[in-house]
């Protein structure tokens, strides 16, 4: 079986999709989405990583990442992971009396692993992009792909700012 191979090239953009546990609505809520889009600006500036386009759905997040030289697409995305988990845990652990026994101490918030895709061209950013706003939209959950919050679609559509910093 040929295995894909993801490529790290300086300024390479890579197209990330990695989903919650066993494709568990954890993220559901507003502030739930927002606690991940927090963790996702905060590590793009603390790793000087770049992000080109992201959703955020109930079930799974997208984006388009890139960085400098230095850097390693998995390992940013273990991060990003681990620390939006946290406080994921956190939050559920404190706000939803039955949490517990919905998902044991031990589940995680997120699949392990993660799907990247190479962008090696502008044609696929522009697909990729395209794709990843109208989500919302194909899940009915909103009307266009401007009026979903946690996208960065607003970005693109209106120039307006979308709480984590876009690098087209």
């Amino acid at each position: 079986m040929l295995q894909r191979r993801i490529i790290n090239l300086p300024g390479h953009r890579h197209f990330v999709t990695f989903s919650t546990y066993q494709r568990r609505r954890f993220l559901d809520s507003e502030y739930t989405r927002d606690i991940v889009l927090e963790v996702l600006q905060r590590c793009l500036g603390v790793h000087q990583v770049r992000c080109a386009g992201f959703v955020i759905m109930p079930n799974h997040v997208h984006a388009i990442l890139f960085g400098e030289s230095e850097f390693k697409i998995s390992p940013f995305i273990q991060v990003w992971k681990k620390t939006s988990s946290y406080r994921l845990k956190r939050f559920y652990t404190r706000e939803i009396t039955h949490y517990r026994r919905l998902c044991p101490k031990d589940c995680p918030i997120w699949q392990s692993g993660f799907y990247g895709f190479n962008v090696e061209s502008d044609e696929k950013l522009n697909e990729k992009l395209e794709y990843m706003h109208n989500n919302p939209v194909d899940a009915r959950l909103a009307h266009s792909p401007s009026s979903w919050s946690w996208s960065s679609a607003r970005y693109y559509e209106r120039g307006e700012a979308v709480g984590v910093t876009i690098t087209p």
